[in-house]
């Protein structure tokens, strides 16, 4: 069937394909092309990202709460691991124009569960009521450098 189309409109098929090799650029080429992640160097001495940018989304590498060295952890348990772990998620969202209010989903990583409430009292000090990012929280077997918390996140970042 598409044969005889063809055979029977030929000047039809030509102003096609005519519209369609010089049809102006709108800029959807540009808007829709394929744009190369950035990465976003860590300032500890490991070899990850602290941030990774793909397209209008900013992905967060877990965070734990370090010293400035990044090689020990801060004393004081979950409560000053939360809040300095906080912190240099801040800093990572800073360095990119963003908040806490950008991010959209959290994934949550304790040693101990029963260390929850504590690490729930100080999360819920950084968003607005109601507006909290979704979020998994998970007990798991060991974190780094014998962490008591670590939590990864995701931004929305238009570009």
């Amino acid at each position: 069937m598409t044969k005889k189309l063809f055979r029977r409109f030929p000047a039809a098929l030509f102003f096609l394909a005519t519209l369609a090799v010089a049809a102006p650029d709108d800029g959807m080429a540009s808007s829709t092309a394929k744009r190369a992640p950035v990465f976003t160097p860590s300032v500890l001495p490991y070899p990850f990202s602290s941030a990774v940018q793909v397209g209008d989304i900013l992905y967060l590498s877990g965070d734990i709460g370090v010293d400035a060295s990044g090689r020990a952890l801060v004393p004081g348990g979950i409560v000053a691991e939360t809040r300095t772990m906080f912190d240099r998620i801040g800093a990572t969202l800073q360095r990119h124009g963003l908040d806490f209010d950008d991010l959209f989903k959290c994934t949550v990583m304790l040693a101990d569960m029963s260390e929850w409430p504590a690490f729930n009292a100080i999360y819920a000090e950084y968003f607005e009521a109601g507006s909290y990012p979704t979020r998994s929280a998970m007990g798991v077997a060991g974190l780094a450098l014998g962490a008591r918390v670590e939590m990864e996140c995701v931004a929305w970042n238009p570009q």
